[in-house]
C-alpha cells in the first residue's frame, strides 16, 4: 500500500488547495442538481452522461484556480492604501451635486441599465453602492413573476430615477470610507467605479 500523501509546511499553498477544492465542490453541486442524478430511467447514456460531468469537473477545477488566485490577489492588497482610496473618492462624490432636472422619455431594461443611462444622460458617475445597490435588485427579481418586463413597464421612470437619486445623495453624503474599503477588499472589479472619479477630480 502506498502512502500518496505529501506533508508541506507552506500554509499558503494548503490555503490555496482549500479555496480551489471548495470552489470546485460549488461548481460540482451545481452541475449534479442542473443534470438531475442519473439513472437508468433517464433514458440516455449513462455513460456518455459521465463523461460530460467528468468535463464539467475538469472545468470546474480551472474556474476554481482562477477564483483561488483571485483571492490570492484580494488578500495580498493593503488595507491602508484602500482606506485613503476610498476616502479620496468619498471626498470626490460627496461634492458632486445631485441634479435637479428629471428625463421623462428614457427607457429602462432594468436597474442596472438604468444607472448607466443616468451616467450618460446627466453626465457624471453615480456612486459605487448605488451601482451595487442596482445589481442587487436586478438580482432580486429572478424568479418574480414580472421577471421577464422591462423596468419602465413595471415603474414610471420619474419614479425610479427620483428613487436613484435620492439612495444616491445618501451614498455620497454618508458613507464611511472604511466601510467601502472593507467591502473593496472583496471586490477586485471595483476600479472601475472608482479610477474615473478619482482621477478626474
Amino acid at each position: 500500500m502506498s502512502n500518496n500523501h505529501v506533508s508541506g509546511s507552506d500554509s499558503e499553498t494548503e490555503s490555496d488547495d482549500t479555496i480551489s477544492c471548495l470552489v470546485a465542490s460549488r461548481f460540482e453541486a451545481k452541475a449534479k442538481k442542473k443534470d438531475g442524478i442519473l439513472s437508468k430511467s433517464d433514458g440516455g447514456d449513462v455513460r456518455s452522461k459521465r463523461i460530460g460531468n467528468k468535463k464539467k469537473k475538469l472545468l470546474s477545477i480551472e474556474e476554481a484556480n482562477e477564483v483561488a488566485q483571485q483571492h490570492k490577489v484580494i488578500e495580498n492588497v493593503d488595507k491602508d492604501v484602500l482606506v485613503e482610496l476610498a476616502t479620496k473618492y468619498q471626498r470626490c462624490m460627496k461634492k458632486r451635486p445631485i441634479p435637479i432636472g428629471r428625463f421623462s422619455n428614457a427607457i429602462a431594461i432594468n436597474w442596472e441599465g438604468m444607472a448607466e443611462t443616468l451616467e450618460r444622460l446627466y453626465g457624471q458617475q453615480l456612486h459605487y453602492l448605488t451601482h451595487m445597490m442596482c445589481k442587487g435588485w436586478d438580482k432580486s427579481r429572478f424568479g418574480s413573476e414580472d421577471e421577464g418586463k422591462p423596468l419602465d413597464a413595471i415603474i414610471d421612470w420619474s419614479d425610479a430615477e427620483d428613487t436613484i437619486w435620492h439612495i444616491e445623495e445618501v451614498h455620497r453624503l454618508l458613507t464611511s470610507p472604511t466601510h467601502l474599503a472593507m467591502l473593496w477588499i472583496n471586490d477586485p472589479e471595483h476600479r472601475a467605479y472608482v479610477d474615473e472619479v478619482v482621477l478626474s477630480s
